[in-house]
């Protein structure tokens, strides 16, 4: 769904956008997809050719599925923007900042950006992820509007049909179908990347069964272009560390960057909360450069001091298992700025650790309300 003044640019004659948001699903549970319309035939002969065997790599849990259509259609573009999606977020503004301040080439300039409900802001059964991804929404508006750019809301219910512990499984997939949806419209499209060609090939294998898009995006993204429309997975040149370098002193990105992640019931404000694990990512980094005044507006400074050192930490301990916590760890070191020891990580971190692990048996032996008075107790 999109405003009614956008209601043009759905794309109704070609179900491409259906077909990819319930693909992981189908495969899931081993059932055949039946369309009764059509697809375009570069984007069906990938799925069937390519996509499902990425897909049965990913993830040991999927199987081949058969899809049934009714035949193949063209979409006639009405338009031929470039696009990208605008979270407000690190990623995204690194894409923007690069395809719109610095791009010189009118085909390759962003001229459109959008904001998708495809799962990101929490359970879909749940009230407060729709107030969410409004407040989201309405917080970040201002920037579009001072770059005359359009900010096209798409809200959805493809992720009402996905198992939450799904979302890092195909957030790639559910993304895609909201531009896909919008294909007649569009001949370029930016899609924000989490982390670097050189982390991809070096984490790669941690990501198997955990985080498509850290594991395929370079080559998947283009496998779900349909003729006419080039989805570009853009970022990967970078690392967090370096993205966030180049938008440090964006003064746009000062006022509006927006990067938290809580989707707890008791917090619904679209504000940076400056404690969850990307704040903190994000606030490490601006540190490390002397950067993070600049963004005294967006973030709670005193919140994150509070909290840096035990982050810091996380960071140190985590830090071969972690990309985000190497590329942090690294950073902070090249800019002369310490980083607690390893023998004290694991001290300061030991209470956290014993209760990751001691969780799930505390839970089996003694039940939900004695494990949740239990863990009361350890972090007094």
């Amino acid at each position: 769904a999109v405003p009614i003044e956008y209601e043009d640019i759905l794309t109704g004659n070609v179900y491409d956008a259906f077909l990819v948001t319930m693909l992981y699903p189908a495969m899931y549970y081993k059932e055949d997809i039946v369309i009764e319309g059509c697809l375009t035939e570069k984007l069906y002969r990938n799925v069937m050719l390519y996509v499902q065997a990425l897909l049965k790599d990913f993830s040991p849990e999927l199987s081949s599925v058969d899809i049934k259509i009714k035949g193949f259609g063209s979409v006639e573009k009405r338009e031929h923007w470039v696009g990208t999606g605008f979270s407000g977020g690190v990623d995204s503004f690194s894409t923007f900042y690069d395809h719109y301040e610095r791009e010189t080439n009118a085909k390759h300039k962003i001229n459109v950006l959008f904001f998708a409900n495809t799962g990101s802001h929490g359970d879909f059964y749940n009230e407060a992820t729709h107030k969410r991804f409004l407040a989201r929404y309405a917080l970040l508006k201002a920037f579009p509007e001072e770059k005359h750019i359009p900010y096209i809301l798409v809200d959805s219910n493809v992720f009402a049909f996905h198992k939450e512990s799904w979302h890092l499984k195909n957030g790639t997939l559910r993304r895609i179908s909201a531009i896909l949806v919008c294909q007649k419209v569009l001949s370029k499209y930016y899609v924000s990347s989490p982390c670097s060609y050189r982390e991809m090939m070096y984490y790669g294998r941690q990501m198997y069964n955990r985080s498509l898009e850290e594991y395929s995006d370079p080559y998947l993204l283009p496998l779900l272009s349909p003729e006419g429309l080039d989805i570009i997975p853009d970022g990967f040149q970078y690392t967090r560390s370096g993205k966030t370098k180049v938008i440090a002193h964006y003064e746009a990105a000062q006022r509006f960057l927006n990067v938290c992640v809580n989707s707890s019931d008791s917090y619904v404000s679209a504000k940076n909360c400056s404690r969850c694990d990307k704040c903190m990512r994000t606030l490490m980094a601006l540190e490390s450069m002397d950067a993070m005044e600049y963004f005294s507006g967006v973030f709670n400074l005193k919140v994150y001091q509070k909290n840096a050192f035990r982050y810091k930490c996380r960071q140190q301990l985590f830090y071969n298992r972690d990309p985000f916590a190497k590329d942090n760890v690294d950073f902070a070191r090249l800019n002369h700025k310490r980083i607690p020891p390893y023998w004290l990580a694991v001290i300061v971190c030991l209470p956290d650790l014993l209760l990751r692990t001691g969780y799930k048996w505390s839970l089996a032996l003694l039940g939900k309300e004695k494990t949740k008075q239990i863990k009361q107790i350890i972090k007094k």
